[in-house]
């Protein structure tokens, strides 16, 4: 539908704006006109209707619905009370009744604005399209002709409403009718009810969680309030948003908004059967609900039932069968669930019902640019922002386009790398080497014909990557994500955490590999097994490790087993848990491997791309799930127990008088006792007996692999004690277990300076995983490859040094030419030369290799076998 032109909206505008005293005269002596009967009727039916109202909210429908009942027969003059009757019919889905009401209503209250709304509602959910437009129409007419009548209180609302429908602009809705109903009531739930509904609905939280603090403050047991506020925060506030939703169904256990939503955080933890549950719930009460019907066709599809996915479809489609919000929410629930081709394939359809559903044209965007499409995606987002500026998740995508086309694209045999000019200087030929390693790794190895090329955009800002990634700010967790074709990642200048960004690469095409064998339809628990699995094989030092608290969560009773993992990323209880289900899902495909080999997973895979239900195709090798689950549990508790056995991670006890030495006196081999011993001796400066500690605690355990562990710890007390050779190799055992210990490769590399120039060389190349955008690390990396005979390396980082504005450019300029040199790429190493004595006319060893290479002929470049 085409937005309304703008004088429409301005007509009510001008009573709103322009006629204050008229507009506080109605406001004050609305008893007289029909229509406001609503809000200002006698105190003894005010009490009637808000009783009936009580009950809604309660979710005693039956009984609002018979109260309402027996005062409409009464043909009592308030339209209170046929609104309440349609709308309780309307909440148990007797849309007939409703119709019969609503059409008897009109006829006695025919300039009612809210009743129309509602006869919108009517019609549409007994497929009478024509009759709802219609409905729309009156309500223009009505407007044109005494927009005085309807600038009240009681109607800024509903017109607002109204003016949402016909297309106009939202920020001018929300100035002009709920705002201006807000400062004539400021105690108006209903005004900030409907902001947040707009907000929400344009992506918009922050104005939705404002509106919403006031209206909790005026109605905090109102389930729809609660509702839209657990839809409001987000996951950053995941206890917020749980608690609202659980105050949302103790206020009314059977508001169907809240039971959809938590049926919809099921079916986001792949928990199908307990989602089932909750829309059975839903159709003991209003049997007809076309969203209902619509998350069972989508979880038929998730789970492989094609048949029962269209005959739930139809059923969401048969009361309104034009209703573009079915096709919508199944599609973005398969979307949810990385399943973008078929997501899009249902938003498209969803749009061919009603073109202009703003819901389905942003969720199709995101898919596409998901996919790689980017072309068509963006077209779509540009047609979106031009029709609908407020959208903030399309205008966020906008900003961030503006940003991409000023990426510099790398591009090779299966890959297009979009990237920050500047850091594509510095290490874009290190992000095409790794990616084209792991393709040839990773590829044949789980017999994968990929759909290419493959998209990677890596984010010199956090934000932007949210953006690209979300849709919106936020996933501050996140390092990088994969949708199949796409990979975006966090660089790490994004990052206020020390990582690895090749292991992150490395483990998001793994993802690529593993998404497109399956077509997407693998859990997450085993894509992401699989991925950190891949880490530690490519290198030791990669992916999550054990360590003493994923011991204790490994053998405590509340494991999940293989069968139940998904939900273990889907809905962890911390931070930490969530980290270990990256660890634990590892182990689930190590063991699997152990147990059936990679055979066994391969065929694992082949029957998942094929539509297998995950239940079905994790019991057939092993026989069921109870022995898989059963068998994974005792691999783990193995892998636990295996773990420093003669260590002893008992917890010590929670005594504020404990005589910690008294205590290890009986208990030598205590973790955690020695742990705490050692920091106490490091705090009072007893390096002596902090050594001491240090070498027992690598007994109990070797393989401790955190950045700031026992070996970082072991060099900081070999340090102090002035033994460098000590100091040396702690950092050199580190630098093999951890995958990002910045600050203890940066001075193990200036220790390697007297010492093994290869060593240098390797734990260089490790900072240039961790923090590539360093003028130290580039420094060193260049000193070690040049000390070494590596001129390639020794080039490639001292063009990345001469990017980050070196102090001496010049120098790097001449020792860039002597790498040139040693390439035989004499042309090159000419012209650094030139620049070098720009820099400085003077630099003596620069115009010496100037005449050097003054009369040489230029051999052909040796090329790059790395």
């Amino acid at each position: 539908m085409q937005p309304l032109p703008q004088s429409r909206l301005s007509a009510i505008s001008l009573f709103v704006f322009g006629w204050p005293l008229c507009l506080a005269y109605f406001s004050a002596n609305s008893t007289g006109i029909a229509y406001a009967n609503q809000s200002d009727s006698t105190p003894q039916a005010a009490s009637t209707v808000e009783d009936v109202r009580a009950l809604m909210q309660a979710g005693e429908y039956e009984q609002a619905i018979a109260a309402a009942k027996k005062q409409v027969d009464k043909r009592v003059w308030n339209e209170s009370w046929p609104r309440l009757l349609i709308e309780g019919y309307l909440t148990v889905g007797d849309y007939d009744r409703a119709r019969s009401e609503y059409e008897l209503a009109i006829e006695r209250f025919s300039d009612s604005i809210p009743l129309r709304l509602l006869g919108v509602q009517v019609y549409r959910m007994t497929n009478n399209a024509p009759q709802a437009e219609k409905q729309l129409d009156e309500i223009e007419t009505l407007l044109r002709q005494s927009p005085w009548r309807y600038s009240n209180r009681s109607n800024l609302v509903p017109v607002g409403e109204f003016y949402l429908m016909r297309g106009e602009d939202p920020k001018q809705v929300l100035k002009i009718c709920f705002d201006q109903a807000v400062k004539l009531d400021p105690k108006n739930v209903d005004a900030h009810v409907a902001t947040a509904r707009m907000a929400l609905s344009k992506n918009d939280a922050q104005v939705a969680a404002q509106s919403l603090d006031k209206a909790l403050a005026l109605a905090p047991k109102d389930p729809e309030v609660l509702y839209l506020a657990a839809k409001a925060w987000n996951e950053t506030e995941r206890g917020r948003k749980e608690g609202f939703l659980q105050r949302s169904l103790e206020s009314n256990p059977r508001f169907v908004p809240s039971l959809l939503y938590a049926a919809e955080k099921q079916m986001d933890s792949e928990r199908y059967e307990a989602a089932r549950e909750i829309l059975n719930r839903v159709e003991a009460i209003q049997s007809r609900n076309p969203i209902l019907w619509s998350l069972r066709a989508a979880i038929a599809h998730l789970t492989g039932d094609y048949e029962l996915e269209g005959n739930a479809r139809r059923t969401a489609l048969e009361r309104w069968n034009l209703n573009p919000e079915v096709d919508h929410t199944i599609g973005r629930h398969l979307s949810l669930h990385y399943r973008f081709e078929e997501g899009a394939e249902y938003q498209r359809r969803s749009l061919a019902m009603a073109p202009n559903y703003a819901p389905a044209r942003t969720q199709l965007a995101q898919d596409l640019l998901r996919l790689g499409r980017t072309e068509e995606g963006w077209s779509l987002v540009d047609g979106i922002r031009q029709s609908d500026p407020y959208d903030v998740s399309i205008y966020n995508l906008k900003q961030l386009q503006a940003k991409l086309a000023k990426f510099t694209t790398l591009e090779a045999p299966g890959f297009v790398v979009r990237m920050d000019t500047k850091e594509a200087e510095i290490y874009g030929d290190d992000v095409m080497l790794l990616l084209r390693q792991a393709r040839e790794t990773l590829v044949p190895k789980y017999r994968a014909e990929l759909q290419e090329p493959i998209f990677v955009e890596i984010f010199p800002r956090q934000q932007e990557f949210a953006i690209r990634t979300f849709g919106m700010p936020g996933g501050e967790g996140f390092l990088g994500v994969c949708f199949g074709r796409l990979i975006t990642a966090n660089s790490p200048a994004a990052l206020q955490v020390d990582s690895n960004w090749r292991s992150v690469l490395w483990h998001e095409y793994c993802h690529v590999v593993t998404l497109q064998k399956t077509k997407n339809k693998m859990p997450r628990w085993l894509s992401e097994g699989i991925s950190v699995y891949e880490e530690r094989q490519r290198d030791p030092a990669w992916g999550e490790q054990i360590n003493p608290t994923y011991r204790e969560m490994l053998l405590a009773d509340d494991m999940v087993p293989i069968s139940r993992l998904s939900g273990a990323f889907l809905n962890p209880k911390s931070p930490l848990h969530l980290q270990f289900a990256y660890f634990a899902s590892s182990l689930a495909v190590e063991f699997w491997i152990e147990r059936f080999e990679m055979k066994g997973l391969q065929k694992l895979l082949e029957d998942l791309s094929i539509g297998m239900r995950q239940e079905e195709a994790l019991a057939r090798l092993p026989g069921s799930l109870e022995i898989l689950d059963q068998e994974f549990l005792e691999f783990v508790r193995d892998k636990a127990r295996q773990m420093a056995p003669s260590a002893d991670f008992a917890p010590l006890p929670k005594d504020p008088s404990l005589d910690l030495q008294s205590w290890l006196a009986e208990h030598p081999n205590s973790y955690f006792g020695n742990r705490q011993a050692l920091e106490m001796s490091m705090k009072s400066k007893d390096w002596g007996s902090a050594r001491k500690i240090a070498d027992h605690l690598i007994a109990l355990w070797p393989d401790d692999s955190s950045n700031e562990g026992i070996y970082w710890k072991l060099a900081v007390i070999c340090r102090e004690l002035g033994d460098h050779d000590a100091e040396y190799n702690a950092l050199i055992e580190l630098s093999r277990r951890a995958s990002s210990p910045r600050e203890g490769l940066l001075r193990v590399t200036e220790l390697a300076k007297d010492r093994q120039s290869k060593t240098m060389l390797r734990t260089s190349d490790i900072l240039q995983g961790v923090d590539p955008m360093s003028d130290a690390v580039q420094e060193l990396r260049s000193f070690a490859a040049e000390q070494t005979e590596d001129p390639y390396t020794a080039r490639n980082a001292l063009r990345a040094l001469l990017a980050l504005d070196p102090i001496d450019p010049a120098s790097v300029l001449y020792r860039l030419a002597r790498s040139s040199l040693k390439l035989n790429d004499k042309k090159q190493a000419k012209r650094y030369c030139l620049q070098s004595l720009e820099e400085s006319p003077r630099f003596i060893d620069a115009l010496d290799l100037l005449l050097e290479l003054r009369d040489s002929a230029n051999d052909k470049p040796l090329p790059d076998n790395r």
